[in-house]
Formats: C-alpha cells, structure tokens, sequence
C-alpha cells in the first residue's frame, strides 16, 4: 500500500498497537510517524509498512500543511488526531 505525508495509519503491531499515527516520512520500507504526544516532530517512530494500514481517507488543515511540506507543530498534531479520533468513533469504520 502507498503512504504519503499527512496519512493518518493506525499501527497493527507493536506497544502501539491500535494507536493513530500522521506520516512524517517514507523512507524505502519504513515510516516515519508522529503523534505529537509521545513521537514528536523531532523524534518520529520508524514502523515498517506492513505493520500499518491506512485509517481512511480524511482530510484536515494539519494534514494537508504536512502534505505541501509546510512547517507544522506537535501539538497541532495531537490536536488533529483529537478530531479524527472522536469523528470516527462513533461510527466504528476505523
């Protein structure tokens, strides 16, 4: 599956098992992934792909800043995954 900067993916393995990341990076086999709470900007998860699926198509001004390379901070990270975390909640799609 392709990934590109600003996915959302939620881990399928690992300690972070079901948690929803935003693609910092892709790198070959890897990603790059941030949350803005425990991986930040500055220390990003390295996570093979076959270890994440896509949550969706959605979009969200963070996302699409990260999309265009622009510079974005931590906690509007955190602030954005709030937002997908709580409008998909409710109806179990992810």
């Amino acid at each position: 599956m392709t990934f590109h900067r600003g996915d959302v993916v939620r881990s399928q393995a690992g300690h972070d098992k079901d948690q929803f990341f935003l693609v910092y990076r892709e790198e070959g086999d890897f990603l790059w992934l941030v949350d803005g709470k425990c991986r930040k900007i500055e220390t990003p998860k390295k996570k093979r792909r076959k270890h994440v699926v896509s949550a969706g198509f959605w979009t969200h001004p963070v996302a699409g800043r990260m999309k265009d390379g622009e510079p974005v901070l931590d906690s509007e990270i955190r602030k954005a995954l709030a937002v997908f975390r709580n409008k998909f909640s409710d109806t179990k799609e992810v």
